[in-house]
């Protein structure tokens, strides 16, 4: 990685941290970490989260240092964390690209536009999934610092890989890094696990055996999914969370809470990732061996109807859950029988546009970009058919944006041309600096509040 690169992730954590000088702890779950860290012994605390709310245990580690160091320090060690994580998406990226794909000497322009598209990421989402998962204390421990470390161990996995092996030795030093990693965030732990069968499937094709360090973390990641998944406080934890914020859930029907989950699940793809799959379409023709004008048509209305709410029409964004906000428990829930025709429509669009994701990335990147989506898929889907599915709000978005935003970036390494590549880099930039600029108003709003 040239200095130049490095400058503008150093340029991303200054910023972050401009930023954080102005958060201090929520007056929610915050507040009460806060109270929780001073009052109890780590080992207490570990053993007291377990048995009555969550098997987190690496995330709620993580919890007990920070707010034990105090705000300062997450202000600081969060502002690096900002900026490691599109570097770490970099350095996947660029491990994954085939060496003929890269080319010997950039130029300062050529080096410094992967990088800039990658960070733009941050600006292609929602403000409050950003917020929630990357500016919220407690939110930013349990998502960007675990995925971090997420991505962390896949770039020295593929690190090694591609060095020539990875030993026991190397495979057990990752160890502490995969189990706060895995043992945060149940989207984090299908990544990893989605990754670690992806090398288990590249290396039986290849007919070679797997190394050593890669059994290692294997075997231990399968155990530490089991000891999180095993955990009595999550039973306790569903049973308060259906009370609270989602009363009735249990006697829903199996159909019933398909439906919510698709409802929900669709709704987050036409809102919050919408220039996500945009830039996927249009990096896919570009990129696609062969593309007809079928293609090149359904691009072109898919992209039109997705950019629709910036013009203020929503009639195929809307789901009918726009009512609903995160933070306050809803009186009235969402189902097949308050959906209006508009909003089955609406429904029916965005899975063809699912479909279509599907289609355009299996012509482009092949069975590694159909993976790479469909796990991106699965973070968001991880929140099926549980009560928090309004809850948790938008933060369940994050691993999933940053996902697609690594299949972006492939997607532009892998452009022919040179004008390809300046002409869809301007265009991501501009649509990142719109969007941000179209949520100003929230965003301030959310800094003084």
């Amino acid at each position: 990685m040239n200095k130049a690169t490095l400058r503008v992730f150093a340029l991303v954590a200054l910023l972050a941290l401009g930023v954080f000088c102005k958060i201090n702890y929520s007056d929610g779950d915050d507040a009460i970490f806060d109270d929780m860290v001073r009052s109890m012994p780590y080992l207490e605390y570990i053993k007291m989260r377990y048995l009555t709310w969550t098997g987190r245990i690496g995330g709620e580690t993580l919890v007990y240092l920070l707010f034990s160091l105090g705000i300062w320090f997450w202000r600081f060690a969060n502002a690096v964390m900002v900026a490691a994580v599109p570097m770490l998406v970099l350095l996947i990226v660029k491990q994954l690209q085939p060496a003929e794909g890269i080319a010997e000497k950039e130029s300062l322009w050529q080096a410094l536009r992967l990088p800039l598209l990658i960070c733009a990421g941050y600006l292609l989402m929602d403000i409050v999934t950003c917020g929630h998962a990357a500016v919220w204390v407690n939110g930013s421990i349990f998502y960007t610092w675990s995925f971090a470390l997420a991505l962390l161990c896949i770039y020295l996995n593929l690190h090694f890989l591609r060095s020539g092996t990875v030993s026991a030795r190397q495979g057990a030093l990752l160890l502490p890094v995969l189990f706060f990693a895995a043992a945060s965030i149940e989207q984090i732990g299908v990544i990893l696990a989605i990754f670690f069968a992806g090398i288990l499937i590249y290396r039986k094709r290849q007919k070679k055996t797997l190394p050593a360090g890669i059994l290692v973390e294997i075997a231990f990641l399968i155990t530490t999914l089991a000891v999180a998944t095993a955990a009595p406080g999550n039973m306790e934890r569903i049973s308060q969370e259906t009370s609270s914020w989602f009363p009735g859930f249990a006697e829903l029907s199996l159909s019933e809470r398909a439906f919510i989950s698709t409802q929900w699940f669709l709704s987050s793809l036409a809102n919050e990732g919408k220039l996500f799959l945009v830039f996927i379409w249009i990096g896919s023709l570009l990129v696609a061996p062969t593309k007809g004008k079928v293609d090149i048509t359904l691009s072109a209305i898919f992209t039109a109807i997705a950019l629709l709410p910036f013009a203020g029409v929503h009639a195929l964004s809307d789901m009918g859950i726009d009512y609903i906000n995160p933070a306050i428990p809803p009186t009235v829930f969402p189902s097949f029988a308050n959906a209006t025709p508009m909003n089955l429509i609406a429904m029916a669009w965005w899975l063809g546009a699912t479909a279509f994701t599907f289609y355009m990335v299996n012509k482009s990147m092949k069975l590694g970009g159909v993976a790479a989506l469909a796990a991106a898929l699965l973070c968001e889907a991880m929140m099926f058919f549980t009560p928090t599915i309004y809850a948790s709000g938008e933060r369940v978005f994050f691993v999933t944006d940053w996902v697609l935003t690594a299949m972006i970036a492939t997607l532009f390494l892998r452009i022919p041309s040179e004008k390809g590549k300046n002409a869809f880099f301007a265009s991501l930039c501009c649509m990142a600096l719109f969007n941000l600029a179209t949520q100003i108003p929230e965003l301030l709003a959310k800094l003084h509040g």
